[in-house]
């Protein structure tokens, strides 16, 4: 089968560097064909095969490409999947496996002791699918039997009914799954529920007994999944309340299982963050401090090892939620607080926090800074983005820091770049967006105080920029702006002066 050249070229710049690491020390660094194909392939920013060719013309790995692709490819799959800690799943696989060539060589108990070893953990976690799996070598040991006086009638008994059972386990896991995975796919096409014909297709989904009554999931995955259903639906309902109920039943039940946390790591975490993010919408403070403290032990325990830049992410949630919150609670006096523990945690983590988490971090700094009027750090923070040379992602954000970048300089009195400003900056918007009317206003606002010297003059225009604020908030087509700089707040505080 052909390799597409994008599974290699993505799979390769997916290596984290101890996994780079790792390959090159089992595998030579550079001494083989297919290894100095991987040096080539992690050099390139994006795949383009034909110019990939030309780059490296006369490299020995060209002369066979296709079969050096698959190759690396599949010999990057076997390693990725020796490193690091095992899971679960690998303990049992490598029972399933060391028991089927025990019976392949007639090795018959041997192959049974192998056995018990995977059903004994598969049985543990509730891990049906492989317990199948498991029942299937376990038949042809009992067919290998058949004709010995060893035979036993009852294992064979035994068999049958416990994989009866599994698939009946499974089914019920996969109607559970069934439900939740619908609603989830509704949830990312439409967010919330707004029209009749939408309430009635989550109606039919509702419905089910199964949605409603958690003792009809017989099993600890079904009940994941059931918990998961419910809290989807309340969110889409608009129950943050309901929903951050169900998120906190789902962790609350993982935490009474431990056996099962390590299974089910990356889940926890996926729900610990939408029960922040619940707690932080109804402005529960005292939940939201809890959860944050449960979240800032993750990386200390050992059920969460095999998550990946761990306390990267915890670090990201933790200030995304915390200078959000002051932000939103107009507690300014924290900046000091926290950007020195932000600007900390950027340079230790670098780019293991994803480049619009970073964004959004330096943006957060930069406002929290500004309306704590601590403007030369504000400008510090705000030119981390302006210098982005790459627009890619939240691009809102990108346009915003502009408009704060005025409000930064205009504070500083920084007038001569000011004048130039308020040239440039609604060029650079007109090019992306349509610019919104309180931007439009904001800046013939800053204009005007440039352009007047009497003092009487420039109170005038304050109150009117300020009646035209108060208009414009109620405008639903104006409440990005709102929402990413609080101008009447900001006025409001120059008000004060």
């Amino acid at each position: 089968m052909k390799l597409a050249s994008t599974f290699l070229f993505d799979l390769a710049h997916k290596l984290s560097k101890s996994e780079k690491r790792y390959i090159k020390v089992q595998h030579g660094n550079g001494q083989k064909d297919y290894m100095k194909l991987l040096e080539a392939i992690l050099k390139e920013k994006y795949f383009d095969e034909n110019q990939f060719k030309q780059k490296n013309k006369g490299a020995n790995f060209l002369k066979n490409l296709p079969v050096n692709k698959r190759y690396l490819y599949e010999l990057l799959l076997q390693s990725l999947s020796r490193f690091g800690e095992k899971t679960i799943e690998n303990q049992v696989f490598e029972s399933f496996t060391a028991c089927r060539i025990l019976i392949d060589k007639g090795m018959s108990q041997a192959a049974h002791k192998e056995l018990k070893k995977g059903q004994d953990l598969a049985e543990k976690y509730e891990l049906y699918e492989l317990q199948i799996m498991l029942f299937g070598l376990e038949k042809r040991i009992q067919s290998s039997q058949l004709s010995k006086s060893s035979y036993n009638k009852v294992d064979s008994e035994n068999i049958f009914n416990k994989e009866k059972d599994c698939l009946a386990q499974l089914a019920n896991t996969n109607e559970y799954w069934y439900i939740n995975n619908r609603l989830s796919q509704f949830q990312m096409q439409f967010q919330k529920i707004q029209t009749t014909d939408q309430k009635k297709h989550i109606r039919e989904i509702v419905k089910s007994p199964k949605f409603t009554n958690r003792d009809l999931a017989s099993n600890f995955k079904s009940q994941l999944f059931f918990y998961q259903a419910n809290s989807t639906y309340q969110f889409m309902l608009s129950k943050a309340d309901k929903a951050q109920e169900n998120n906190k039943l789902f962790l609350d039940f993982l935490e009474s299982k431990p056996k099962f946390l390590k299974l089910y790591a990356e889940r926890y975490l996926a729900t610990l963050n939408n029960l922040l993010i619940d707690s932080f919408v109804l402005g529960k403070k005292d939940v939201l401090k809890e959860e944050l403290n449960r979240l800032e032990t993750l990386p200390s325990r050992p059920e969460f090892n095999s998550i990946k830049n761990l306390a990267s992410r915890v670090f990201r949630q933790k200030y995304l939620l915390q200078l959000n919150w002051s932000i939103r609670q107009h507690e300014f006096e924290n900046a000091s607080k926290w950007i020195p523990e932000v600007e900390i945690g950027l340079n230790k983590y670098g780019k293991s926090i994803e480049k619009h988490h970073r964004i959004t971090l330096y943006y957060l700094s930069a406002y929290l800074l500004f309306m704590s009027k601590e403007y030369d750090e504000a400008l510090k923070w705000n030119n981390k983005i302006l210098n982005d040379p790459k627009e890619d992602v939240v691009k809102e954000i990108f346009y915003f820091s502009r408009v704060l970048h005025i409000l930064i300089h205009f504070e500083l009195k920084n007038f001569d770049l000011l004048d130039s400003l308020l040239l440039s900056t609604p060029r650079y918007l007109k090019a992306r967006r349509d610019i919104y009317r309180t931007e439009k206003a904001l800046f013939s606002f800053i204009r005007k105080l440039r352009n007047s010297a009497d003092k009487k003059k420039k109170e005038a225009l304050f109150v009117l920029f300020k009646t035209k604020l108060d208009k414009l908030h109620k405008a639903s087509k104006e409440q990005r702006v709102f929402n990413f700089i609080d101008l009447r707040l900001w006025l409001q505080n120059k008000l004060k002066k």
